[in-house]
């Protein structure tokens, strides 16, 4: 396959390009980002894909934004023995035409014209390959899955040693087998795991649910002899846990009475507690009555005391409070003078800072002054060098082809004076003419013509032959097309077109320079900001020469040493007036305190003597001896009563009562349980026996065994497509393993200037590059570094291209490869590239054409 020209119009930000490519070599497509070049790619796919009226998200994307028209697409396309111009336009009025060129001219329109190509496609075109060698920019660098491309098995046979036609790759019919084998295997296991499905699974189900029924039913049967088994034991067992419950029950009437006997004397202890309980919160009343005493007393006192120690210390807090305002009013001075510094020093910054202003103004215009200039003089020369571009009409192609017109015609006249006659005239005496001009002197005239030669008694015809004519007017014809060369260059010969290519691909690299030079100069601004500017800069700088101004940072420095007295100086003063509120209101607390001291002394006194009047401290003395004796008498009798409570046993009854109540609920416990398990064991014999179980066992061992002859059956099938899928998988995989080496082998020749002439790869029999080996080590590839990978990646794909027979190859196309590459390999990689073009046809898309300038003899599009 071979793409001789695109040309795409309103597709993205594309209005209209049209590129023709080399038919072998390299082509270089170079662009700034955003130029398009990655979306000449998109459309060449969205033509050879989808139909023209697809409403897919990947076609409505390439409509232009904001515009309603459609995205056309043209390609010339040779691929094998075809070549034709395809056209389609996407998403507005939809169109789709094919013109065949070659073998037989042909015209189609519509959805026919898009399944003519489709056809074409499949009859002549490796589809793998072509998306194999195809690098795409974010794409994976490795070499994409190549064991099913014919084109490629083939270039390995012959690399190898088969070079037979008929054997090179698999044939039709032996993809068709494997397809028929991996169809029959995946009747019966998974492609992925070769775990069991379709008919095998079904089969396996249906006999575990065989066999499952079968258990099922024979464990029915099997509960059903055990129920009655069971059954008389279970009667047996019933009799006996009815005359236990007998004799529990008179046992726990028997505790019962004990229990109760018991109660009654544990009721006396009770009430003999509450008695010393009583006794003893009476004297735990007298003795509190006693202490609240004592408590009075001690409260008067305290209040007395409190009184003269509250006068002392509001006299004190007084003559601290005078103190502290007196030092604030020192500190009032020292503050004022600090501010004053404060406020001259900032009116001084201020003038500072507005000078400074002006200064960095002027500085500002003075620089933007400078690079309008600048860019007024690159101006100039970008005008100059276009005028030369535009004064100069030979191009690359036009140089090439003067040099082919130039070796044309020296070749052709060669041959003309090597295989023409050669007519030497020399006038004797009289007058001689040669096609009616007159000849004075001996000439020697080439026969690439008729000639005819006359004089007063002769006329003599040379007629040239067949083959002097052929080449005669072929280089009449080069003649012609040297004049019309020359003529469209606007030059004098044909020497001149190299010469005026030259010039005119240096005036459009300066072109191109001048551009860069000013919009490295503009930045991200226009000349028309720049211009504003200086003007709104010119308006703000005052008249007259620049007004010298103080250091606005030594200043602040001041100002800020000055602020921070102040701030220091208020602090001072206000933690001074702080202590004198502070002194001052401890004075007002202690006053206020003391006051109330003597008012609660006063009151405290008078609570005492009225409480003395009410009860002397003799007589609670004696109420509390009372207590405390009324208290041991209750305390003797209550240990009488429990003592006996003791003798009784009263907890002991109780818990042999409880565990003779807690035994007789067992007792009918297991009664109920076993009752209901004989309910459970004759309705188990009674349901068997109606239901008809024993058939049901025999229809179910019956399907068991038609279940388990299908397994067989599916089994030993499966066995059998099995064996012959990984027979054929098995040698498939020899047979592409003998296609590895001459791959590696081409590869390690591509990679010997990158990495090393001692550079080997491990290549797996998928052509996926396992590990690289350079000097004894060896790494696994993605443990390689960005760089190194991408460069595997492109070498893979050339070393593929290489091998391919011409009339099988694909075009390689690599959209802004290398980015990950030093210099050094940068280098490296274009002589490689040059050295694997060959018949090749390799499309390089780059914003960065510095990276292919090593690439010999490879074309430059600049779009």
């Amino acid at each position: 396959m071979r793409i001789h020209r695109l040309k795409v119009a309103d597709f993205r930000g594309i209005a209209e390009r049209e590129v023709v490519f080399a038919d072998s070599g390299v082509t270089v497509i170079e662009g700034d980002n955003e130029a398009g070049k990655s979306s000449m790619v998109e459309a060449l796919d969205l033509l050879l894909t989808t139909r023209d009226k697809s409403g897919k998200a990947s076609v409505r994307a390439v409509q232009p934004s904001g515009r309603d028209v459609g995205s056309e697409v043209t390609a010339e396309i040779s691929c094998g023995v075809y070549r034709f111009e395809y056209f389609k336009r996407f998403n507005k009025s939809p169109e789709t035409s094919l013109t065949i060129i070659e073998p037989t001219p042909e015209q189609v329109t519509g959805r026919a014209a898009h399944e003519r190509v489709e056809q074409i496609l499949d009859e002549s075109l490796d589809r793998t390959l072509y998306r194999a060698l195809s690098l795409l920019q974010s794409a994976d660098p490795e070499l994409g899955a190549l064991t099913d491309s014919t084109a490629l098995s083939r270039a390995l046979d012959r690399a190898a040693g088969d070079v037979d036609d008929t054997r090179a790759g698999e044939s039709a019919a032996t993809q068709d087998l494997l397809a028929a084998v991996t169809a029959e295997y995946q009747r019966y296991f998974t492609a992925a795991q070769g775990r069991p499905t379709g008919e095998l699974l079904q089969a396996r189900t249906a006999a575990d649910e065989a066999a499952t029924a079968v258990a099922e039913r024979e464990r029915i049967l099997a509960s059903v002899k055990e129920a009655t088994d069971r059954l008389p034991g279970v009667a047996q067992a019933i009799a006996d846990a009815a005359a236990v419950e007998s004799e529990q029950r008179v046992e726990l009437a028997r505790l019962t009475a004990e229990a109760a006997q018991a109660d009654a004397v544990l009721e006396k202890v009770e009430k003999a507690k509450a008695v010393v309980a009583q006794r003893q919160a009476e004297v735990n009343a007298a003795a509190a009555v006693v202490k609240a005493r004592a408590d009075l007393r001690k409260r008067v006192g305290q209040a007395e005391s409190d009184v003269a120690s509250g006068r002392v210390a509001a006299d004190g807090a007084r003559a601290d409070a005078h103190a502290a305002r007196e030092r604030a009013a020192d500190r009032d001075v020292e503050l004022h003078e600090a501010t004053a510094k404060v406020t001259s020093l900032r009116e001084r910054i201020v003038a500072a800072e507005a000078a400074a202003v002006v200064a960095a103004d002027r500085r500002r215009r003075a620089e933007t002054a400078q690079k309008l200039a600048e860019i007024e003089r690159l101006t100039g020369e970008l005008r100059a060098a276009n005028d030369t571009v535009a004064g100069l009409i030979a191009t690359d192609d036009d140089a090439r082809a003067a040099s082919d017109i130039d070796r044309e015609m020296t070749r052709v006249q060669a041959r003309l004076d090597a295989g023409v006659a050669t007519v030497v005239v020399t006038p004797v005496g009289g007058a001689v003419t040669v096609d009616g001009e007159s000849l004075t002197a001996q000439t020697r005239l080439t026969a690439a013509h008729p000639l005819s030669i006359e004089s007063e008694s002769l006329r003599v015809e040379v007629l040239p032959g067949a083959d002097a004519t052929e080449l005669a007017t072929a280089l009449a014809d080069l003649h012609r097309r040297e004049a019309d060369l020359v003529e469209r260059c606007g030059v004098e010969s044909l020497a001149d077109i190299a010469i005026a290519a030259a010039r005119r691909a240096e005036a459009v690299g300066r072109v191109r320079e001048m551009d860069r030079a000013i919009r490295r100069e503009l930045g991200e601004r226009t000349v028309d900001e720049l211009t504003a500017e200086r003007a709104a800069l010119d308006a703000r700088i005052p008249a007259g020469e620049p007004e010298r101004f103080e250091d606005v940072g030594a200043l602040r420095v001041r100002e800020r040493d000055a602020s921070e007295a102040a701030a220091r100086f208020e602090r001072v003063r206000d933690v001074e007036r702080a202590a004198e509120r502070e002194h001052a209101a401890k004075a007002q607390v202690w006053e206020e305190s003391g006051a109330k001291a003597a008012v609660s002394a006063g009151a405290l006194r008078e609570e005492l003597m009225r409480a003395i009047g009410e009860a002397s401290d003799a007589d609670l003395v004696a109420a509390s001896s009372a207590a405390v004796r009324e208290l041991d008498s209750a305390q003797t009798a209550a240990a009488k009563i429990t003592a006996e409570a003791v003798r009784l046993d009263v907890d002991g009854v109780r818990g042999r009562a409880d565990e003779a109540d807690a035994a007789l609920e067992r007792t009918r416990g297991k009664i109920a349980d076993l009752r209901t398990l004989q309910t459970e064991l004759v309705t188990r014999l009674e349901v068997c026996r109606s239901d008809g179980r024993f058939d049901e066992l025999s229809d179910a061992v019956a399907d068991n065994d038609a279940a388990q002859a299908a397994l067989e059956r599916v089994t030993a099938r499966a066995r059998g497509a099995r064996v012959l899928y990984e027979t054929l998988q098995r040698k498939r995989t020899e047979t592409r393993a003998r296609y590895v080496d001459p791959f590696t082998a081409r590869l390690e020749e591509l990679a010997a200037p990158v990495f090393g002439d001692g550079v080997r790869f491990h290549v797996a029999d998928d052509f996926q590059i396992q590990t690289r080996t350079v000097d004894g080590v060896t790494v696994d590839v993605r443990a390689l570094s960005g760089g190194a990978q991408e460069q595997l990646g492109l070498l893979a794909r050339l070393a593929c291209a290489s091998l391919i027979d011409d009339a099988d190859g694909v075009p390689v196309i690599l959209d802004d490869a290398l980015g990950y590459t030093d210099p050094t390999r940068l280098t490296s990689m274009a002589h490689v590239l040059s050295d694997a073009a060959g018949d090749a046809q390799i499309i390089v898309l780059t914003c960065t054409p510095d990276r292919y300038r090593d690439v010999r003899d490879a074309k430059l599009i600049a779009v």
